[in-house]
C-alpha cells in the first residue's frame, strides 16, 4: 500500500483528474494509485458517484443562446476567466 503522502496528493488531484486536466505523467501516476489502493479509490468512487447525481438531479430544459451569453458577460465583468 502507498504511503500516506502519496495518497494525500492523488486526493488532492482527483478534481482535476476527472475533469480532465492533469498532465499525462500525473494522470498515469494517479491511475496506477488507484489501482493499487482501495481507501483513495473510495474516494474516486464517491467523486464519481457525487458527478452522476448531479448530473442526474440538474433540470432538463433548454436554455437559449441569450441566456448563456448574459451569464457568461456577467462572469466576465465579475473577473472570471474560462
Amino acid at each position: 500500500m502507498p504511503d500516506r503522502a502519496e495518497c494525500e496528493a492523488v486526493v488532492r488531484q482527483l478534481w482535476p483528474f476527472i475533469d480532465g486536466v492533469v498532465s499525462e505523467t500525473q494522470r498515469e501516476f494517479i491511475v496506477d494509485h488507484l489501482e493499487q489502493c482501495e481507501p483513495c479509490n473510495s474516494h474516486f468512487d464517491f467523486a464519481r458517484a457525487f458527478l452522476e447525481a448531479v448530473h442526474e438531479a440538474r433540470p432538463h430544459f433548454h436554455v437559449g443562446q441569450g441566456l448563456n451569453e448574459r451569464v457568461m458577460a456577467a462572469l466576465a465583468g465579475a473577473g472570471y476567466r474560462a
